[in-house]
């Protein structure tokens, strides 16, 4: 199976009454009819939040919201199944781009938790970057005796991550993305094409009458929101754009591009009809991080690559 696959896919489902096998087979690029039907018998496959695991199933509904986790693969969990035994608990892998003494900064794959969730918040194990890094670093011989998160990523969106190694570069790091000193950009592919090739989108970020979070009038609470994007090209119905902060808040990018009508291809909070289900993922991902050594007080600029499945829906656009 395609490297570019192991990660968990969220999609819609468009023509009802189709077995889910060839459904899944003919949206996720690179995936065979035959790893679909083993996904499904594997218990890898949910749609509209609930597991599905007949490979006889069928696409309820037009548009039906399907997920496939793949991050683990198929085969292993696949074969256990088979032979009665229960699925394995495994974990992500990170790409590792900067490791010192003070700090490191990871390639988040998409479908990883930034953080543990708050205790009682679920039942279920969730997977985060501490804990990962952590089994990493002791794969190596490397027994990180701290490790603090420094800021959050969305869980579906990947790349730079920056970690802390010790508790004085938490608190030097932590004051940068605090202010103005850290800079992040992202990379995203958004539905329609914004009205300017370079803006700034300027307002106060706070619950829309839905209960998501939007931008809302002056008068309403919330809190300032700053994000500037300009345009990197231009498909018939989308658009690749550059974004960068101006200030830090939860879901920031996505809420500021569905604002003006953008919204980032595959979210499933703020995109709706073809703009969820264009893409296999949330087209969202943090392509660079600069912010100044906690030792040395150097500028330290990482990249993350654009991961593979990213790249291929942007060819599908073209």
């Amino acid at each position: 199976m395609p490297q570019d696959l192991y990660i968990l896919h969220r999609l819609r489902l468009p023509t009802a009454g189709q077995p889910v096998f060839e459904a899944l087979a003919a949206n996720v690029p690179g995936l065979t009819r035959s790893q679909a039907r083993k996904a499904l018998v594997a218990g890898l496959v949910k749609l509209a939040g609930k597991p599905v695991s007949d490979p006889r199933a069928t696409v309820p509904a037009a548009g039906a919201a399907a997920e496939l986790d793949l991050r683990h693969g198929v085969r292993s969990t696949y074969v256990r199944i088979r032979h009665g035994a229960a699925p394995l608990e495994q974990t992500l892998d990170l790409g590792i781009l900067h490791l010192d003494e003070q700090m490191c900064v990871v390639d988040k794959p998409s479908g990883l938790a930034s953080v543990p969730p708050p205790a009682g918040h679920t039942e279920r194990k969730v997977h985060h970057v501490g804990e990962v890094l952590r089994r990493q670093l002791r794969k190596q011989g490397r027994e990180a005796g701290f490790l603090g998160v420094v800021h959050r990523l969305d869980l579906d969106t990947s790349g730079c991550i920056a970690v802390a190694l010790t508790r004085e570069a938490q608190r030097m790091l932590a004051a940068q993305f605090a202010g103005t000193s850290a800079v992040r950009t992202y990379r995203c592919v958004v539905a329609g094409n914004p009205h300017h090739d370079a803006d700034e989108i300027r307002g106060k970020q706070g619950r829309g009458e839905d209960g998501r979070r939007a931008l809302v009038e002056e008068n309403e609470p919330g809190v300032e929101a700053v994000t500037r994007y300009k345009v990197l090209r231009r498909f018939a119905h989308a658009a690749e754009l550059e974004v960068e902060l101006g200030t830090g808040r939860t879901h920031q990018v996505r809420v500021a591009l569905a604002a003006i009508g953008c919204p980032v291809l595959g979210d499933r909070v703020y995109a709706k009809g073809n703009a969820y289900a264009l893409a296999a993922r949330l087209m969202l991902h943090a392509h660079t991080l600069e912010v100044d050594h906690p030792r040395t007080g150097s500028r330290l600029r990482v990249v993350s690559p654009l991961p593979a499945l990213f790249k291929q829906v942007i060819e599908g656009l073209v």
